[in-house]
């Protein structure tokens, strides 16, 4: 798959899904934007970059999600703008799980934090990067999406509503984007992984039994393909999409 001089930001890249597909990328050729709140661990993932490729050059983007706004979006923007030509994607990775309780006992402060990353954020940083993304010959925008994105569930609360959101977001952008843009627009369930998150969810899961960040890789790297664009379907879970990229 060429993903050489492909400039790619990766929400959440500091760990789990992104820190995956940040490292894999980058040996494929890819120019790398780490964007995450914990500036530590987003040095120790910008460390295991692959930066062999001429010319390949990443960048760190410390942001609060929970914070963003138009000013810091825009900042965002000016920052990707002064080291890239283009974007060439865009993959909505960043989320946190919020509490796990029922909707009268959610404290309103977490509720609103849930809501600001996973719902708001991704709106925002796609408005707002809409036009470096068009500068691109093959764009994508990647919303990560879950099991309770379609059926609401007892005590996931915030976090299941933002992903109803997301998914609502999503579709809206494919069909805004589809006859006025180059941009490909892609809503992605990975389904149960191998991540803190969601050890926090079921701690009584054992981990062994779920597969890896990395299984989800071949996945990521057909959304970003020539073959993804002729796809008119927008939604995929991890189980169908699997099995048409081994096919292929």
């Amino acid at each position: 798959m060429d993903l050489l001089n492909k400039t790619i930001l990766i929400t959440g890249a500091s760990d789990g899904i992104g820190e995956v597909l940040a490292v894999e990328f980058s040996k494929l050729g890819s120019n790398i934007i780490l964007l995450g709140r914990d500036s530590l661990k987003l040095d120790e993932v910008y460390d295991r970059l692959d930066c062999s490729f001429d010319s390949q050059k990443h960048l760190i983007l410390q942001a609060d999600l929970a914070l963003l706004n138009n000013e810091s979006s825009h900042e965002i923007l000016r920052a990707i703008s002064e080291e890239y030509k283009s974007l060439d994607g865009i993959v909505h990775n960043a989320a946190i799980l919020g509490t796990m309780t029922t909707l009268a006992d959610y404290e309103l402060s977490k509720w609103d934090e849930v809501l600001n990353i996973n719902l708001r954020a991704p709106f925002l940083l796609t408005k707002i990067l809409k036009p470096i993304l068009e500068e691109s010959t093959l764009p994508r925008i990647i919303f990560t999406s879950s099991g309770v994105a379609n059926i609401g569930r007892a005590f996931w609360g915030a976090y299941s509503v933002s992903k109803f959101g997301l998914k609502g977001l999503a579709e809206i952008y494919a069909n805004e984007l589809e006859t006025t843009s180059s941009i490909k627009v892609f809503n992605f369930d990975p389904e149960a992984t191998r991540t803190k998150m969601r050890s926090s969810a079921r701690p009584a899961e054992d981990p062994k039994s779920l597969k890896t960040p990395h299984d989800l890789l071949n996945c990521y790297l057909w959304f970003f393909s020539e073959d993804s664009s002729q796809s008119k379907e927008h939604y995929f879970k991890y189980s169908d999409l699997s099995k048409k990229v081994t096919s292929t």
